[in-house]
């Protein structure tokens, strides 16, 4: 579970610090860093479980533009495995010529190092650690990408293999309707910030939970007027359509005639969406992390409701954690008294944060938000 994000010099998040609980929900003006926020921790994930490079997760723009600092500060802090885990990573950058390098990189677990790169003479040597007493050897690593997401799983250091398989279990997104396609060319493990490769990351998951279309199957029945199946059919020699099967109203199984498929891409944005936030939360396992950026976009609250209280009842249930941000009344009404967090910059300056309670004026939260009355 995510506990802690550290963040410095990074767009307008400077010296900012933020906590999280089992269901976090961050508030805010447009432009407060909500959404920041969430890139960040994407952006270390793909870092470290994907191993892309800094320069294409953290590049020169991604600065803060009133600071001088050249170099760029993370920190997550991630509770489990019987202890706690803090992960650093500075990222050092030339801005002259448009690049950036690693210049540091640790993992602890209890205070315990796990993991320790520095740059030093050109050159980034990493310390590694086994489990148990003792110092494992000293090696050169990439300075463009990470050394802990490099570095082979051993009997000697489960720990820090552990650490990578719980950050790999956090998933990040902004759906975009606009953007999904109904076609798999082949199975994803990971889903897009976007969800642009849904069906691709629906192909695996269904490969990996033979049960999941079947568990999705109770839910989508209430969730999409007429619904009556998924099925993913082949097209070509190696691709696959994913195709919604209806039932026009007053029709019964007997009377197939009735019945109709659609095309994924051919639904409504707003269908779209729904079946996306069922399927990942069907998806999604006890340990699993979802950090969701506005996903009541493109929906009405009759229909965003039944998801929401799912949502929240699998976060008080199990040690499954959401983090949401939401502009909507009624989730900020439903969570932000006890799980909000509220963003906010003064005149463009940094981002802050601050718990959000009532104020004792008898007004809702969302009341005091929409009058501008709730600062940080």
């Amino acid at each position: 579970m995510l506990k802690r994000l550290y963040v410095d010099n990074f767009r307008s998040l400077v010296n900012f610090d933020l906590e999280f609980n089992g269901l976090t929900l961050l508030l805010g003006p447009n432009g407060s860093g909500k959404t920041s926020a969430l890139e960040v921790i994407r952006r270390l994930r793909e870092f470290v479980c994907e191993q892309k490079t800094a320069g294409d997760l953290f590049p020169c723009g991604t600065l803060t533009r009133w600071q001088e600092s050249q170099v760029q500060t993370f920190e997550i802090g991630l509770s489990g495995n019987g202890g706690e885990y803090k992960y650093r990573l500075e990222v050092e950058q030339e801005v002259s010529k448009q690049r950036c390098r690693v210049k540091a990189e640790s993992l602890f677990f209890d205070d315990k190092p796990l993991f320790e790169s520095k740059l030093k003479d050109r050159e980034l040597r990493a310390q590694l650690y086994r489990d148990g007493p003792g110092k494992g050897p000293e090696v050169l690593v990439d300075w463009t990408r990470s050394g802990v997401g490099f570095i082979q799983e051993r009997p000697e250091n489960q720990r820090l293999a552990w650490f990578r398989k719980s950050l790999k279990k956090v998933h990040v997104c902004r759906f975009d309707p606009m953007v999904m396609s109904a076609r798999a060319e082949q199975e994803s493990e990971v889903l897009a910030w976007n969800a642009a490769n849904f069906v691709e990351w629906f192909r695996h998951a269904v490969s990996v939970d033979l049960e999941l279309a079947t568990k999705l199957r109770s839910t989508l029945e209430d969730a999409l007027s007429g619904f009556d199946g998924l099925s993913l059919v082949p097209d070509g020699v190696e691709a696959k359509l994913l195709k919604v099967k209806f039932r026009a109203a007053g029709s019964s199984e007997s009377q197939s005639s009735s019945a109709y498929d659609c095309r994924f891409d051919e639904l409504s944005d707003g269908q779209r969406i729904l079946l996306v936030l069922h399927a990942l939360l069907a998806a999604a396992d006890s340990e699993s992390t979802l950090c969701l950026d506005e996903p009541e976009n493109f929906l009405a609250l009759a229909e965003v409701q039944p998801w929401l209280n799912e949502f929240i009842d699998r976060t008080q249930r199990q040690s499954f954690q959401g983090i949401l941000i939401s502009h909507h009344p009624h989730m900020i009404d439903a969570l932000a008294a006890g799980c909000g967090r509220w963003l906010d910059r003064t005149a463009g300056g940094p981002t802050r944060t601050q718990a959000v309670g009532r104020d004792g004026s008898g007004l809702s939260v969302s009341e005091l938000v929409s009058r501008g009355w709730l600062h940080a």
